[in-house]
């Protein structure tokens, strides 16, 4: 073969490859499109009270939250608000959501009226992420609707981990957390400064790792709210998954806790003393409605920090609060439910601060939740 056969060849080889040699490999092209996480993906957990098509469900209760678990870098939810308050300040209203990733904190998200998308984090690590939505207002800010989260492309979703304690929450505006991030005593209400996630309810559930069910309205009474009305009172609420709709009903069934904290009274006696006779009946009525739920459940009956004998005028609101729940609860253990415990907690007359209109601050809910926390940790055994 002369040289320039040879030179040919070699270039033959070269343009379309000689025996022995490996194969171009075909490269996938990377995903360009995100991942779509529909509401109703069952690697979704629910935390709360949540109802309607799957597609979209609806929730207004305090703490409702949302669990996601994925492996990618960024995450998007699409969320639907529907306001149903102005605030004291005469604006309109609308829910906010604590956003954590494994745990740790980042921008509060504010939902704006109608269906939008919201990113929630972004230039994550590669690799696995734990992201909770939380809701930190109250039924009466809004009613809420989740429609699905966005990955980015390539994202994979997996099956959010569920925990093996739980606890439920019956009470008012101190539960809701109403007030606990405002500056002092003189701000108004306003959406912006309710956090549930900074009442004791929710740092309980926190510290002892217990998945958590608010069921808490402002206002709320057990024989009667605030202003004197017996409509709307704590035991019509209780049984709903959407407080603002009458004909929602909650199945009970769903979802089991270890111990109910009921933390009520303090609406009762803004009007003055309600009778020994009425509270006591209404209260026991709830009671009785929880036990029924809840066969083994522990129940803490809560003597709330708000309750003093200086407001009202002559109403010795703390001193009677304390007695009528002291006698029933004696009396509910000797009827032979022992399972029904009494919890003071401290009063804040002398707080070193308060939250909005004299509400517990996060101080003294943090307090609240200490207290809580290692009662409970006493009753239910658990380390």
């Amino acid at each position: 073969m002369t040289a320039s056969w040879r030179w040919a060849a070699i270039g033959l080889c070269i343009g379309i490859g000689c025996g022995g040699g490996s194969k171009p490999v075909a490269q996938t092209p990377a995903p360009t499109v995100a991942t779509q996480v529909p509401a109703s993906a069952p690697e979704l957990r629910f935390e709360g009270r949540f109802e309607g098509d799957p597609a979209a469900p609806h929730f207004e209760w305090p703490g409702s939250t949302v669990w996601l678990r994925f492996e990618g870098t960024s995450v998007k939810v699409t969320l639907g608000e529907r306001s149903l308050e102005t605030d004291d300040y005469g604006q309109v209203a609308h829910d906010w959501y604590d956003v954590t990733v494994d745990g740790k904190a980042l921008a509060a998200l504010q939902a704006d009226e109608g269906v939008k998308s919201y990113t929630l984090a972004q230039g994550l690590a590669k690799g696995e992420h734990l992201l909770a939505l939380r809701r930190r207002t109250e039924a009466y800010v809004g009613e809420g609707e989740l429609d699905g989260f966005e990955l980015d492309p390539g994202a994979r979703v997996l099956p959010a981990p569920a925990a093996n304690r739980r606890l439920e929450f019956i009470g008012d505006s101190i539960t809701a957390g109403f007030g606990v991030d405002g500056p002092d005593r003189n701000c108004l209400f306003s959406a912006q400064t309710e956090n549930y996630s900074h009442s004791y309810a929710s740092v309980t559930a926190q510290a002892l790792g217990a998945e958590q069910i608010a069921i808490a309205a402002t206002g709320a009474g057990v024989y009667r709210n605030w202003g004197g009305s017996k409509e709307n009172t704590i035991g019509d609420l209780y049984g709903r998954v959407l407080p603002t709709h009458s004909t929602s009903q909650w199945n009970f069934a769903r979802w089991k806790p270890d111990a109910v904290v009921i933390n009520l009274g303090t609406n009762d006696f803004t009007g003055g003393d309600p009778g020994s006779a009425n509270f006591t009946a209404a209260y026991r009525t709830l009671i009785a409605r929880v036990r029924q739920n809840y066969p083994t459940a522990l129940i803490v009956v809560a003597l709330g920090p708000m309750l003093s004998d200086l407001w009202p005028a002559g109403a010795h609101a703390l001193t009677q609060s304390r007695a009528y729940l002291t006698a029933m609860v004696g009396d509910l253990n000797a009827a032979g439910d022992a399972q029904v415990k009494l919890l003071e907690f401290d009063n804040q007359d002398q707080a070193a601060s308060f939250g909005c209109k004299f509400h517990p601050s996060v101080q003294t809910q943090q307090q609240m939740a200490d207290k809580l926390s290692a009662f409970l940790r006493t009753q239910l055994h658990w380390n």
